[in-house]
């Protein structure tokens, strides 16, 4: 292995992420289980055009009858993310969120990498159910998009003299390796 592969598998390795090479590819696939369920991921490096692509893929495919739905939903999801997009393949139904990355005439750092990941798995795990209500049931992707996207009523903005680093608030990081988990258990958790 050599180049942005070589870093990515280092990142992997050093956040104990369990993961597979595919055979001849820059490619890995792993899993996540986010809040509303579990996800296919993937890691794919491109050396010589110097990127490096994430992309999480929904667990079910839209049905033919709820196509336009689902593109009318991811429409209006795109509208606005500064990093990455979902994409809907028209063929399968197959929908999938992609962040990527050109690094030519820079260096791969962890921290990039770990940046690109956690905006992909953030932003697909926000929108997982309401993806799977839009699928699965009959509201509008319009309404499902406005409860998703509106900040909640109840939240309160800080006192002045509150500092937002306050130590005894912190909470574990979403992206810490569980170290409850089972051995056999194959998918990074929140």
């Amino acid at each position: 292995m050599t180049g942005l592969f070589s870093e990515l598998i280092d990142y992997m390795e050093e956040e104990e992420w369990k993961y597979e090479i595919l055979e001849g590819e820059t490619i890995i696939r792993f899993h996540f289980k986010g809040r509303s369920g579990r996800l296919l991921c993937y890691g794919e490096v491109d050396e010589a055009k110097h990127w490096l692509i994430f992309y999480s893929y929904m667990p079910v495919n839209a049905s033919s009858d709820k196509m336009a739905q689902v593109a009318e939903f991811i429409t209006r999801a795109n509208r606005g993310m500064r990093i990455g997009n979902f994409e809907l393949d028209f063929d399968d139904g197959e929908v999938r969120y992609k962040t990527s990355l050109d690094i030519e005439g820079g260096d791969l750092t962890s921290k990039m990498i770990d940046n690109l990941l956690r905006a992909n798995l953030t932003t697909i795990d926000r929108y997982f159910a309401g993806m799977m209500e839009l699928i699965y049931g009959e509201k509008s992707p319009v309404d499902i998009i406005r409860r998703i996207e509106t900040p909640p009523d109840d939240l309160e903005p800080l006192d002045a003299d509150e500092s937002e680093f306050d130590d005894e608030d912190d909470e574990e990081l979403p992206f810490a390796p569980d170290e409850d988990d089972d051995e056999e258990d194959s998918e990074k958790r929140f």
